[in-house]
């Protein structure tokens, strides 16, 4: 049995608040968030008036906590120690886990394939850096 104390909590941490930093850009007018409005078909003024930032981000927060967590589990299970290590069990857990639901989840509500390479696009990025810095910091 592995103990809860083999997942290093300070990478974690870090994990949790780099996923919010890395959808703020990701979903930003800086880089994809005028393709994703398009895509949700909203603007950017509807989002703003529906948002409370404190609970969405704080929420966000929580939510990659627990996939950078999970992922550390993982990743002790299959004894990935490295940062390359951590890649390729990150891509593996995206492909399964994220890719494949997002796009099933596109298809039933015929939303835009749009959607799925933003949103899948967006995990991606954030669960190879998850997958990265868990490896340097196992």
């Amino acid at each position: 049995m592995i103990l809860l104390s083999s997942v290093n909590y300070l990478a974690v941490l870090f994990c949790g608040v780099i996923g919010v930093v890395l959808g703020w850009f990701w979903f930003s007018p800086f880089l994809f968030g005028k393709m994703w409005l398009d895509a949700i078909d909203r603007s950017d003024e509807e989002i703003k008036k529906n948002i409370n930032p404190i609970k969405t981000f704080g929420l966000s927060f929580i939510a990659n906590f627990v996939l950078a967590y999970v992922l550390a589990r993982v990743m002790t299970f299959v004894n990935a120690t490295t940062i390359s290590e951590g890649i390729r069990i990150g891509f593996l857990c995206w492909i399964g886990f994220t890719l494949a639901t997002n796009f099933i989840n596109t298809l039933f509500e015929k939303r835009q394939l749009k959607l799925v390479i933003l949103d899948a696009g967006y995990h991606l990025i954030v669960i190879l850096t998850f997958g990265s810095i868990l490896g340097l910091w196992q």
